[in-house]
């Protein structure tokens, strides 16, 4: 059963999230902008907020648990497996992640600020448009930091202990919190119960990926020291441990003031600029934060397989084997 795993971590790895209105977060997006519709003129948003995260959850665990009674349905061993290579396919977004930040370095490379800025604002969250070349490149670190968790180990994680089902509600959960989680005037109240849903799902293999990640970077001291310092500094409880293991292994650090619309935040600084200054002006930063990317994946993607093959965890739709 493994080896369904691995085809579908491999198409990922070669093509990326096809450009289809049926794939599974887009059909989420929709649905989520349709409960927003909804929810969101309650009089009190966190209410709303709430009613839209059960509302979602239980029309994701709908389909999956109707997949789930449907699967005997297909009689060929081929076609099960087909299907359920789909649906891991869809989970992972290993190659859309690095194909953004190739194009971010790519632009700095080319003294393309403008367009470096446009670029990283696909990934972030913050305004970027008055970013410099080194914020630049800090933003998109953090951004392929975090992803190593959200959109590889913690799928990866609810996969091997709950099935197809639980890795999607895990990513529906998680694609809630990147549109409504923000501190802002709209979403405070709303996104709260997903922001917070979001990140409880995420402290388990948050801190499992720091593990694997030491084991990826040979067990690097700095990486190990900048995780106990700093770990516990940014404002989200998954998202400092997940910086902090690149910020160890480039030598730069992370986090710092950013600017959301008109409000500028002082986040906390993560780790330490051991490298020279004009050095967190070079893009090939980000090409290191991608080489460290596909170490920790490979490394997880391994200890994936080897749990799933021996463990006798929970297989695809809950089935043991």
């Amino acid at each position: 059963m493994a080896i369904n795993m691995v085809i579908a971590f491999l198409l990922d790895f070669l093509i990326g999230d096809p450009p289809i209105g049926v794939h599974p977060v887009r059909l989420a997006g929709r649905m989520l902008d349709a409960f927003e519709g909804l929810c969101y003129p309650m009089k009190r948003k966190f209410i709303g907020g709430l009613l839209l995260v059960v509302c979602s959850l239980c029309c994701v665990s709908a389909v999956m648990i109707g997949l789930w009674y449907l699967m005997p349905l297909f009689t060929l061993p081929l076609s099960i497996n087909v299907v359920l290579i789909i649906l891991l396919f869809f989970l992972f977004c290993n190659r859309d992640m690095v194909r953004e930040a190739r194009k971010i370095k790519r632009y700095l490379e080319q003294d393309r600020l403008d367009e470096a800025r446009v670029q990283v604002g696909r990934i972030v969250g913050r305004d970027t448009s008055v970013l410099g070349k080194r914020e630049i490149i800090r933003a998109t670190v953090e951004s392929v930091a975090e992803n190593v968790v959200d959109g590889f180990t913690a799928p990866l994680f609810y996969l091997l202990i709950g099935g197809v089902p639980l890795a999607y509600v895990y990513k529906t959960v998680n694609t809630i919190d990147s549109r409504f989680g923000y501190r802002n005037e709209r979403y405070e109240s709303f996104g709260k119960t997903g922001a917070r849903l979001d990140d409880a799902l995420g402290f388990v293999p948050a801190r499992l990926n720091a593990l694997l990640s030491l084991c990826a970077t040979g067990f690097s001291g700095d990486v190990f020291r900048t995780v106990r310092m700093y770990g516990r500094s940014h404002p989200s409880p998954n998202s400092g441990v997940a910086e902090a293991v690149f910020a160890g292994y480039l030598g730069m650090a992370l986090g710092g003031p950013s600017q959301y619309g008109s409000l500028e935040k002082e986040k906390p600084w993560i780790g330490e600029n051991r490298i020279p200054d004009e050095d967190l002006e070079n893009p090939q930063l980000i090409l290191s934060a991608i080489g460290l990317y596909w170490r920790i994946v490979s490394v997880t993607l391994i200890v994936g397989v080897v749990a799933l093959t021996f463990l006798n965890l929970p297989l695809l739709f809950g089935l043991r084997g």
